[in-house]
């Protein structure tokens, strides 16, 4: 079988390698402590469980429309007049089979072959395969590696300035960031936007941020930025597959072809327990960031003693960027080796791209401060081997 060319660059989801590895030991009898992969831990909230429940009752299983229902659409523009105080017409939502789907139709609609997408670096890396997808070519930005005088690994205007933008068709902006959590200040999308570069703002950790940061949307600054948001990290429906994007009018016309095309629609039955999310869950959302908040400061703390430096203090989503180099100058050995000699799982920083992340581990804080201990203690016990 000839496979087409672009799978001699289509890199494989390296968390999803270390998951897959994680799953084969433990059904091989051992107990792994899991810090690899972004899922929360907390169990579907009830109301959108019994929301759920009742839609397939009531035999809401058809497909629905190609951008989801229209209630659930108003329900996602009244919770950004609620929660960010900014009014959004349904009509320029479309609802999508998680923000893997969204990001997939907005590269098939924006990028022809051989246009540029630009992202941070380290970033998420499924936007460089999706992109690669329709024959666009990525650009990796590099924010200041944890060396110096300036915020690690933070995106601002001045790194903006450093960096050759020419040819860039689109960009990508990622806040609360995945892997490292810090934030993107809104000088850094006027600074685009004055430039004609097109943005995209992933915000799908945009809810669970700490300390004094508060929520916010990328539409407050201009209804011309994407924005891409989603319910599997801050209500723990990673199962559910629904996400959504708010789009420019003229776009939402060929996202729905795309859509129609690729999904025919999202989850029906899902949906329900969308808005149910919405509307009933805030102090579900306050309790799962409250007890991140408390995972973050234990865990930096604890791999910190163990001399795994944190690239700067994360404000949002669950994912701690730690430094091991002390122990291995190649993160991905690393990773590999804890896993199978002390049953660890983490991710590796060259799974996010190459600047600086070879010595890199993410260690996300997406298990109980129980979970969290016993890891800390199997590395504490680990290390010294090295």
């Amino acid at each position: 079988m000839k496979l087409a060319n672009r799978m001699q660059s289509f890199t494989s989801f390296i968390v999803m390698d270390i998951l897959e590895r994680a799953i084969a030991l433990e059904e091989a009898g051992h107990n792994v402590v899991h810090m690899e992969v972004g899922e929360p831990d907390f169990e579907l909230p009830a109301p959108v469980g019994a929301a759920m429940v009742d839609a397939l009752m009531r035999g809401e299983t058809h497909y629905t429309h190609s951008l989801g229902t229209m209630a659930l659409r108003e329900a996602i523009s009244r919770n950004y007049l609620r929660i960010y105080g900014v009014e959004v017409d349904p009509q320029r939502i479309c609802v999508t089979t998680g923000t893997s789907a969204a990001f997939v139709m907005l590269f098939g609609a924006l990028l022809n072959p051989g246009d540029r997408l630009a992202m941070t670096d380290p970033g998420y890396p499924c936007y460089a395969n999706d992109a690669l997808l329709v024959g666009a070519s990525t650009v990796r930005v590099n924010p200041p590696l944890p060396d110096g005088s300036r915020t690690p690994y933070c995106l601002t205007t001045e790194v903006l300035e450093e960096n050759d933008l020419t040819g860039v068709d689109l960009f990508l902006v990622s806040s609360p960031s995945n892997p490292t959590g810090m934030l993107t200040d809104e000088a850094v999308y006027r600074w685009l936007l004055e430039r004609d570069i097109p943005v995209i703002s992933d915000e799908i950790y945009g809810r669970l941020v700490y300390e004094d940061a508060t929520p916010r949307t990328a539409l407050s600054i201009s209804d011309d930025i994407i924005v891409v948001d989603g319910f599997s990290k801050a209500f723990a429906m990673t199962g559910c597959r629904l996400g959504w994007i708010v789009a420019p009018p003229e776009l939402v016309g060929p996202l729905n072809r795309i859509a129609q095309n690729l999904y025919l629609s999202p989850p029906s039955v899902a949906q329900w327990g969308a808005i149910a999310a919405l509307e009933q869950c805030d102090d579900h959302l306050e309790e799962m960031r409250s007890a991140y908040s408390k995972r973050r400061e234990r865990l930096m703390v604890g791999l910190e003693e163990l001399g795994l430096k944190v690239a700067g203090r994360p404000r949002g989503a669950f994912y701690l960027f730690a430094d091991v180099s002390r122990y291995d100058s190649d993160s991905l050995h690393f990773c590999r080796r804890m896993l199978d000699e002390a049953h660890v799982a983490a991710t590796p920083g060259v799974d996010f791209g190459k600047n600086g992340t070879q010595s890199f581990v993410r260690f996300a804080y997406t298990r109980d401060l129980g979970q969290l201990e016993e890891g800390l203690a199997r590395l504490r016990r680990w290390l010294p081997t090295l």
